[in-house]
């Protein structure tokens, strides 16, 4: 009985041209726009009686694409998935790159209590200062990244080892067809991608290079943090925003 009530409900929606995802997908709550993307990394840190290292994405992706982190610094997708400990720090590698106390504050015991705070505390006003002067956005933390970079709000660093290099020139446009048939395509843009990872980001661990070869793909492995959502759950804009990727949805 409750599966016919559903699907007449689907139906209901789908003839009147409406359809909200939050209706039939359990979405994460969303935190705070300014604290959208903070995390604590704690791979080592409680066990070795150290708090855990607070992250802001936001104040790093103002001036470094996603793809130095996550493809020249080797930093997993996923929090905790980094083997990364103070000597590595220390050495140059993963945070030590820049922390160095030349490019930013460097990894000296002074500053220990300056990453190593055990809670997500993201300045409300530096982020409001940042986000009055960039492109708004309904979503997520309330800043459009890709528009920000078009209009050359901010110019973030995409690498670290060749500032010279800019991102590759792809521009092609994927239509991505739903399984349910009153639900329209989504798309997907490779030249806003390419503007903040590098290929090697998606293919081919998250999605295979082949056209229509990736399976499973659906919305709710997405929602369970796997493909678009490895990003789109925790850092890119959220899956609330539908029409973002579904243009065609009408709500």
């Amino acid at each position: 009985m409750m599966l016919v009530v559903m699907l007449a409900l689907v139906l209901l929606l789908a003839g009147s041209g409406v359809l909200y995802a939050g209706r039939f997908w359990n979405l994460p709550k969303l935190p705070q726009r300014h604290a959208y993307g903070d995390l604590l990394i704690d791979k080592f840190s409680t066990k070795n009686q150290v708090k855990p290292v607070f992250f802001s994405h936001w104040s790093h992706r103002a001036k470094y694409t996603c793809r130095v982190c996550h493809w020249e610094l080797d930093f997993d997708f996923k929090v905790g998935g980094t083997g990364m400990t103070e000597v590595d720090n220390r050495n140059g590698l993963y945070c030590g790159k820049c922390h160095d106390g030349k490019v930013a504050f460097g990894h000296t015991e002074e500053n220990c209590q300056r990453c190593h705070t055990g809670v997500k505390a993201s300045s409300i006003q530096k982020f409001n200062e940042l986000r009055d002067g960039l492109p708004k956005d309904r979503f997520g933390n309330g800043i459009n990244w890709a528009a920000s970079i078009r209009s050359e709000g901010i110019k973030p660093l995409y690498s670290i080892y060749k500032p010279e290099e800019e991102p590759l020139d792809f521009r092609k446009k994927l239509e991505l067809k739903a399984e349910w048939a009153f639900v329209p395509s989504a798309y997907f843009s490779h030249a806003v991608h390419v503007q903040w990872l590098d290929c090697g980001s998606c293919h081919p661990d998250i999605f295979n290079i082949k056209k229509k070869t990736t399976e499973h793909f659906s919305m709710q492995y997405i929602l369970e943090e796997k493909f678009c959502g490895i990003c789109h759950l925790r850092v890119a804009f959220p899956m609330d925003n539908c029409q973002r990727c579904h243009p065609g949805i009408k709500d």
